[in-house]
């Protein structure tokens, strides 16, 4: 996966906070007035640095879109991801930017349930994202 500071919306963000959105450092500008989504599919994709701590919270990446970069709306969810599996290196969310999307992008961190005392994350706009599920040796694909 090749990674560029230019589609970066934040890295190694601090994610303790209370109940609430935890809005990325960085907004992306497209520079373009007209939907975004079509062309070259582009894939939101955000990890977890340090793992999230926080009893009965959980985190979920949400993309939000702006025609003026002022008012954001969510445009697309990641899975909601509770603390034991927010660990260190995992993925929070894969997702393809949608049809539709407007001018600005921001992705917020959501956390729900109970305060987060710990934890970073990064979110980024990449051509293309690793998608397979390593399974235990010895299982053989039919």
């Amino acid at each position: 996966m090749y990674i560029d500071s230019q589609e970066t919306f934040s890295e190694a963000q601090s994610v303790a906070a209370a109940v609430g959105d935890i809005v990325s450092t960085n907004v992306y500008d497209t520079g373009a007035a007209a939907d975004i989504g079509n062309g070259e599919e582009l894939i939101i994709f955000a990890k977890m640095n340090a793992a999230l701590a926080g009893v009965g919270s959980s985190i979920q990446v949400v993309l939000q879109d702006s025609a003026d970069n002022a008012t954001f709306a969510d445009k697309q969810a990641g899975p909601v991801v509770a603390t034991a599996a927010a660990t260190a290196n995992s993925v929070l969310a894969r997702f393809y930017i949608p049809i539709g999307t407007r001018r600005y992008l921001r992705v917020v961190y959501r956390i729900t349930g109970a305060t987060t005392t710990a934890g970073t994350a990064s979110a980024y706009i990449v051509l293309d994202a690793q998608y397979n599920v390593a399974n235990r040796s010895g299982i053989s694909a039919v």
